[in-house]
């Protein structure tokens, strides 16, 4: 190789290296700039880190690199700035904090470079994000939280980057411990640099769980041992985006023969990641999929913030991708589901404040799942819930689950779509027609119509029952009888050999049924539910 190409190579190695371990950096302007702009007025900045970082800051809050002093147009100091650095999930996160000691409040904080996987830390520097950290009092330390903010102090996580979070949460309250050291003497508790990182403690292990007693914990060194597939995937999440890889790791069904387990024998399994991220894979599903559990993506080992492995279903989109697998269940019995009874979601739901549910920057409506089920007769705890969206995806999940603080957003980008703390964004089932337990059903009218069609009778056009009711897996409705319900308490009866003569026709946020009967045209306005008559 000559001298030309050699300088060549080395410049591009350090372009790749640059971009692999630079993952954002927010350069450009100076730290002072930056600490000015965290002001809404006209301010000087001076670093004073040399006669201000004493040892107790040391020692107490090792992620405070510098220190700066903000004084006003008068030249009075009004506050601090800080520089600090703690370390996220793949390594240092770097904030600028400043704080007004006028008002005892954090003025605003801005990620200037971290190392975090961006797939899942990339909202680390979004506004939406950072300015949650505004307006903060500098009395206390801030505590994370996955949703629900319950004091003033409380920051909610970025959906997905737990560790990311925290670590930024960490910076923050070294400069809120060094600010009230500086400014009064107050000694706060020590704030470690490095986030705890018990969520990670077995990323090098998983558990696979079958009968009642039967489980086994393998290491990744273990898994390599077993015979591996390669082969092409592509990998699809519910916003549309693909990706084109190359996975290679052993079948699951291999694995468990080798432990004297056939798949085959039971009826699906449950795959839990270490975010808390949870897919449910039926019998049917993995009847016609193989299921890999990869450790090795493009001929490269799996990434530090995927381990141990990735389960990976080829053909099928990503919400059954799971990654950082913690445990694997197999499921012996699965209520089968016998749908009874077809409820509409604006009617059943009239009643629920909904919550504004602020995810990935956007704050939303959304109706808790929890207090949907309430209103349902009985829901059988080991059931299924499953969605499926108007372009056909399904997913399901264990009713266990889902009724935790799960939610369906209801307004805004994807709706109705499910959402939840440990949901990343794109492994969400959008556009949702209908959902179900093992006995009932709810139907978003405007997307269910996707999959049913319209049909017309007389003037009117709507879904026609007969395919509402087939749709969401009601049982040979032909062979029998189902009564509409309204919210006032009205009703109709109709036979299943007459389903093909009601119509359901969505306006307003309403439905009102139209049946033909033997004599005229009845109609049902606000329609509730549709029950099977026993």
């Amino acid at each position: 190789m000559n001298k030309k190409r050699l300088n060549l190579a080395v410049c591009i190695a350090l372009v790749v290296l640059t971009l692999i371990f630079t993952r954002f950096y927010a350069g450009g302007d100076s730290e002072t700039d930056i600490l000015v702009d965290l002001y809404d007025e006209k301010v000087k900045v001076q670093e004073i880190t040399d006669e201000a970082k004493q040892s107790y800051i040391e020692e107490n809050f090792p992620a405070v690199q510098k220190i700066y002093q903000i004084q006003d147009d008068g030249q009075k100091q009004i506050g601090y700035g800080f520089i600090v650095k703690s370390s996220g999930y793949n390594g240092p996160m770097t904030i600028a904090v400043a704080v007004d000691g006028r008002t005892n409040q954090v003025t605003g904080i801005k990620v200037l470079e971290h190392v975090e996987d961006l797939e899942y830390a990339q909202y680390l520097s979004e506004e939406w994000f950072t300015d949650r950290f505004k307006g903060k009092s500098l009395s206390e330390y801030l505590n994370m939280v996955v949703l629900d903010p319950e004091s003033p102090r409380d920051i909610v996580q970025i959906t997905g980057a737990t560790i990311s979070s925290q670590a930024a949460i960490n910076g923050v309250n070294s400069a809120i411990g060094a600010f009230n050291f500086l400014n009064d003497g107050q000694r706060m508790a020590a704030v470690p640099a490095v986030v705890d990182k018990l969520i990670a403690q077995d990323e090098n292990s998983f558990t696979i769980h079958w009968g009642t007693e039967g489980f086994i914990r393998l290491t990744m060194d273990e898994l390599k041992k077993y015979p591996t597939v390669k082969e092409p995937a592509v990998l699809i999440n519910s916003l549309g985006n693909k990706e084109d890889m190359v996975v290679e790791g052993p079948l699951l069904s291999e694995v468990l023969k080798k432990l004297g387990v056939q798949l085959a024998d039971y009826q699906g399994i449950g795959v839990t990641g270490r975010d808390g991220y949870y897919a449910l894979m039926s019998k049917e599903l993995l009847d016609k999929r193989k299921v890999i559990l990869s450790y090795r993506f493009n001929d490269r080992e799996i990434t530090k913030v995927d381990k141990p492995v990735r389960v990976v279903v080829p053909d099928e989109l990503g919400v059954y991708w799971v990654r950082m697998v913690s445990n694997i269940d197999l499921y012996t019995d699965i209520p089968d589901k016998d749908i009874k009874s077809v409820k509409i979601f604006d009617p059943l739901t009239r009643d629920i404040e909904p919550y504004m549910y602020e995810y990935y920057g956007s704050k939303d409506r959304a109706i808790e799942i929890g207090k949907i089920l309430t209103k349902f007769d009985y829901v059988n705890p080991e059931g299924f819930f499953t969605m499926v969206s108007s372009d056909g995806l399904a997913k399901d999940e264990v009713i266990n689950m889902v009724r935790q603080r799960y939610y369906i957003k209801v307004s805004g980008e994807g709706a109705p779509m499910n959402i939840a703390p440990n949901f990343k964004l794109g492994m969400n089932v959008k556009l949702m027609a209908y959902f179900s337990t093992t006995t009932d059903a709810v139907i978003f009218p405007l997307e269910m119509q996707k999959i049913t069609g319209l049909s017309e009778l007389g003037v009117h056009k709507g879904m026609m029952l007969e395919k509402v009711l087939e749709g969401v897996g009601v049982i040979t409705p032909r062979e029998k009888q189902f009564k509409l319900v309204n919210t006032a308490g009205r009703s109709i009866q109709i036979s299943g050999q007459d389903l093909s003569k009601c119509i359901l026709v969505y306006q307003d946020e309403k439905i009102t049924a139209f049946y033909q009967g033997a004599d005229d045209l009845m109609q049902l306005a606000d329609l509730l539910e549709i029950n099977e008559l026993s």
